[in-house]
C-alpha cells in the first residue's frame, strides 16, 4: 500500500456525520414543542370570549319646529372605549374584545339618495353616547335616541296638514298639480298628491318660493316619505336674481315603492356646480303605460342645511 493510499483511507475514516441520531431526535422534538405550543398559543387567542352591543333600532326625537320624527337610519357607526368596532346594518350584534365600564358612542348611518350602497354619517343627527359595563359572554342593550342637530337649519317643512309648498304649476297645465289628499296619509292629516291619467300626460311642479341655499359646499339636504306607483324626478331650477337666468338640474329619479319609504337627497355638489342664489325645488312625473292611473303621494318634505 502506497502513501498516496494511506492519506485516502484516514480521510474517508475522519468524515463524520454532520448530525448524530441522537442530535436528530433532539431536534425532531423542539420542533414538535415550538409546534405545539405556537398552536396553543392561537387556540387560547381565538378562544377569547368577547362582550356583545346589541342595537335594535334608532329612535329619532324631534320639535314642533323640526317637523316629523320619522327617518330612516338603516346602520350605525359604533365605537367602544378607544376602539372603533365599525358600520353595522340594524338590528345588530356587535362583539367586543374589550370590557369593563366604556364609553359606547354610536353615530347614525343613513341611505342616501335611495341607493342601499350609499350609506353616509348624516350630518343633521346628533350622535349618542352612553356608558355600560362590557362583561365577557354578556350582551348590553344599547337603544339610542338622537334628535337633529344645532348645524341643521330648516329652509322649510312641508307635511300637507292644511299646508301646499309645491303650487307653482311649471308645466301649465292645471290638472296636473300636487293637490292635498286626506285619504292616503303617511301621518297627520294630509299628505301631497299628483294624479296622471291620461295616456301622455306630465306633471311638472315646484315650490310656490325660491331659496337662498349655500353654494360652497355645505351640506344641504331634501328629506321626503312618499310612495308610487310611477317613476318620478326631484331636482331644482337654479336662478340667477340680476338677469332672471335660470338652469334646471334634475338631481334624482326614483322608482315604484308600493309601501312608505323615507328618502334623503344629498344637493350640495349640484348646487356649487349650479351657482346660482336662488333655488327652487321641483318634482317631475310623466304618466306611465304600466298602470291606468299614475300616481305620487309624499309626506314629511324637509329641505334642511348647514
Amino acid at each position: 500500500m502506497n502513501l498516496s493510499t494511506l492519506k485516502n483511507n484516514k480521510n474517508l475514516r475522519s468524515k463524520k456525520p454532520i448530525f448524530s441520531p441522537p442530535l436528530i431526535t433532539t431536534l425532531v422534538l423542539l420542533v414538535l414543542i415550538f409546534a405545539t405550543t405556537t398552536q396553543q398559543s392561537c387556540d387560547l387567542e381565538e378562544e377569547a370570549i368577547p362582550a356583545y352591543i346589541q342595537i335594535d333600532t334608532v329612535m329619532v326625537t324631534t320639535t314642533f319646529s323640526q317637523g316629523s320624527a320619522s327617518h330612516r337610519v338603516g346602520a350605525v357607526q359604533v365605537a367602544a372605549g378607544a376602539q372603533s368596532l365599525g358600520i353595522f346594518p340594524l338590528p345588530a350584534t356587535i362583539p367586543v374584545l374589550e370590557y369593563g365600564t366604556r364609553d359606547i358612542v354610536v353615530d347614525p348611518i343613513v341611505i342616501e339618495s335611495g341607493i342601499s350602497a350609499i350609506r353616509e354619517l348624516y350630518p343633521f343627527y346628533t350622535r349618542y353616547t352612553m356608558t355600560g359595563d362590557l362583561v365577557e359572554g354578556e350582551v348590553l342593550q344599547v337603544n339610542p335616541q338622537i334628535t337633529y342637530n344645532s348645524a341643521a337649519n330648516f329652509v322649510f317643512i312641508e307635511d300637507f296638514n292644511g299646508s301646499n309648498a309645491f303650487v307653482d304649476d311649471l308645466d301649465g297645465d292645471p290638472g296636473t298639480r300636487v293637490e292635498i289628499s286626506f285619504d292616503d296619509v303617511f301621518e297627520g292629516s294630509g299628505s301631497g298628491k299628483i294624479t296622471l291619467n291620461e295616456s301622455g300626460s306630465n306633471a311638472f311642479v315646484g315650490t310656490g318660493l325660491s331659496y337662498a341655499l349655500p353654494i360652497t359646499g355645505e351640506r344641504v339636504y331634501l328629506e321626503m316619505n312618499y310612495k308610487c306607483n310611477t317613476n318620478f324626478t326631484i331636482g331644482f331650477r337654479s336662478i340667477q336674481s340680476a338677469s332672471g337666468a335660470s338652469i334646471d338640474v334634475d338631481i334624482l329619479t326614483l322608482v315604484p315603492r308600493e309601501e312608505w319609504n323615507k328618502i334623503y337627497v344629498s344637493l350640495n355638489q349640484e348646487l356649487t356646480a349650479a351657482n346660482g342664489d336662488r333655488f327652487q325645488i321641483y318634482l317631475k312625473m310623466n304618466k306611465s303605460n304600466d298602470v291606468a292611473i299614475s300616481e305620487l303621494v309624499m309626506d314629511n318634505v324637509k329641505l334642511i342645511h348647514q
